[in-house]
């Protein structure tokens, strides 16, 4: 149960991996606006997103089994603490080496997606503010009372007063 838990950490450490590399490249592609590479690239990470989801279901598992077979376990329970309450010295380090690497990369993946998040915003601001001067509108960026946008006509367009 301990060897399959490491496994688990280990799987999930190159997954995130994985997502840390689509990250970089999703970088480049919004840096250089390319939509098409974009679409693509989020289908790999779509596909990346599902492979964690099923390692965290079989890693809540493995650590629901450790739980009830060790006492001292509980939902409060870190994984150093943890680790300390492994059956072996051998376990002990391997599962301590699998959850530092695993939370290394989980926090590069995570700096990575709030900078991409950055980009993606500002992104989105500079096409509003195109399609607003085709328009003739603004949409402020901030939200009015009711929770909706703000949008501020520049000029009246389509008036047809004869």
């Amino acid at each position: 149960m301990w060897n399959a838990f490491t496994a688990t950490l280990e799987e999930l450490s190159r997954q995130y991996e994985k997502i840390r590399v689509v990250q970089e490249k999703k970088r480049k592609i919004l840096v250089a606006l390319d939509m098409e590479a974009l679409e693509k690239l989020t289908a790999e990470e779509d596909f990346l997103a599902r492979a964690v989801e099923r390692l965290e279901t079989d890693r809540l598992a493995h650590l629901a089994h450790i739980a009830k077979a060790t006492p001292g376990v509980s939902a409060e329970t870190n994984m150093e603490e943890l680790a300390l309450l492994a059956p072996s010295d051998a376990v002990h380090r391997s599962v301590l080496a699998a959850s530092r690497r695993l939370s290394k990369v989980v926090a590069e993946t995570k700096e990575l997606r709030d900078g991409n998040a950055l980009l993606i915003e500002g992104a989105l601001m500079a096409v509003n503010r195109q399609l607003g001067r085709i328009g003739g509108a603004v949409v402020d960026p901030v939200y009015g009372s009711g929770g909706t946008e703000q949008v501020r006509h520049l000029r009246k367009n389509l008036d047809y007063k004869a």
